[in-house]
């Protein structure tokens, strides 16, 4: 009797020499696709290439505002009198 379940997508795996001779062109089928690509050593997974599920760009301007505070003037004079090397 056959069953009726789809049959789960093969999972697709390169070799180490492989990952390392075409990268990009790994990562670009990772995007177009949205499937992970197991990594290979010997036949063993060692790694797992997975696309980001955010895709969403974030700027970096502006990200630290508000982490810091102003203590004073840091170039004016403090109005303490310095005595170092006057012994």
């Amino acid at each position: 009797m056959a069953s009726s379940a789809k049959a789960l997508p093969r999972a697709e795996t390169v070799s180490v020499a492989d990952a390392k001779s075409r990268f990009s062109s790994i990562l670009s089928r990772v995007e177009k696709r949205r499937q992970p690509i197991t990594v290979l050593r010997r036949g063993v997974p060692v790694a797992k290439i997975i696309p980001i599920s955010e895709t969403k760009l974030v700027s970096g301007y502006g990200w630290m505002k508000g982490s810091a505070r102003e203590l004073g003037d840091i170039v004016g004079p403090t109005g303490e009198e310095w005595t170092a090397g006057d012994e």
